[in-house]
């Protein structure tokens, strides 16, 4: 008997289409997955730049704690010749929340950063003389071993002890004031001077652009250029070449000799008090008499057919 084959039932067009939608709606959110961790995907700060935001969070924090002091002086004390300070001290530290508040929030773009180098070197530069301003201020004012009364609106002329602020109040928080300048001082000038020392250092190696890029993205320390070579994992064989060849190369064309090309003549023509100048023609020197006479009397040299010899006789 032979074997019954029974042929399994085709699946119409209906199911086809059916199957292959619902293929692609689960491949669909895969896609979807992908992009968005492509999109929260950020990259790891560099050292430089990892001390950078340190420097600058800490002359910002620094800044907020000087000008809350400087704003409390400025509702309690009356303006005197011991208060002049005060302002000066606001301003400042306006000034330098602006500009931190300004290279830090930039800094966050990192490859489209506008703050070039040289801008950065001059906002450090204007903040480092106004916190050195304001230090050599304070250091040398007479305010710090003032003493403080406190006197009613009422009658200006009996003192009365106030809660929470006396002079041992107020030396102390003079002197957070100063401390916190100079912190501020230190932490400004020093990362200039070492930001200008290696702008220095790339621009003597050769690099002009370091002034125009910004100090986010430029590769300080080295950049990928600089890194070691991969390691070879090809395998030698007998003959000493490696298993892996390259692909074919193209010929290199052959670069041919450029024609030679006219130019025209640098001569100029003569002006009318300039008279023209002339060529003429030299004839070779004529040969000496006698060595004319040699030279005819000189026998010529016979061939081995003898066509110079008399005909016989």
């Amino acid at each position: 008997m032979k074997d019954s084959y029974t042929r399994p039932p085709r699946s119409s067009r209906k199911d086809r289409q059916i199957s292959r939608s619902q293929s692609t709606r689960s491949a669909r959110p895969a896609r979807h997955t992908n992009n968005s961790k492509s999109i929260f995907r950020l990259r790891m700060p560099t050292k430089f730049n990892i001390a950078r935001a340190c420097i600058y969070a800490a002359v910002l924090v620094w800044t907020i704690i000087c000008l809350a002091i400087a704003v409390h002086f400025q509702q309690i004390l009356v303006s005197s010749d011991l208060t002049r300070f005060i302002p000066f001290a606001i301003f400042v530290c306006s000034a330098s929340l602006l500009l931190m508040i300004a290279l830090l929030g930039f800094g966050l773009w990192r490859e489209r950063n506008p703050v070039s180098a040289r801008v950065e070197l001059g906002c450090l530069a204007l903040a480092g003389v106004l916190w050195l301003a304001l230090g050599a201020f304070l250091g040398s004012s007479e305010s710090e071993g003032a003493d403080v009364e406190c006197f009613s609106s009422s009658d200006s002329s009996q003192p009365f002890d106030m809660p929470g602020f006396n002079t041992d109040t107020y030396r102390s928080q003079y002197r957070v004031l100063e401390a916190f300048s100079i912190f501020n001082i230190i932490l400004i000038w020093g990362f200039l001077l070492t930001l200008l020392a290696l702008a220095i250092r790339k621009h003597r190696g050769g690099d002009r652009s370091v002034w125009i890029a910004s100090v986010t993205s430029y590769p300080w320390f080295g950049g990928k250029d600089k890194q070691l070579p991969p390691p070879a994992t090809a395998r030698r064989t007998r003959s000493g070449r490696s298993q892996t060849r390259g692909g074919p190369r193209l010929p290199e064309k052959e670069e041919l000799p450029t024609p030679p090309r006219r130019h025209g003549s640098t001569r100029q023509p003569p002006t009318r008090n300039e008279a023209p100048t002339y060529v003429h023609w030299i004839p070779h020197k004529t040969p000496d008499p006698a060595q004319m006479a040699v030279a005819r009397t000189k026998p010529i040299p016979r061939d081995k057919y003898f066509r110079d010899a008399s005909p016989r006789r």
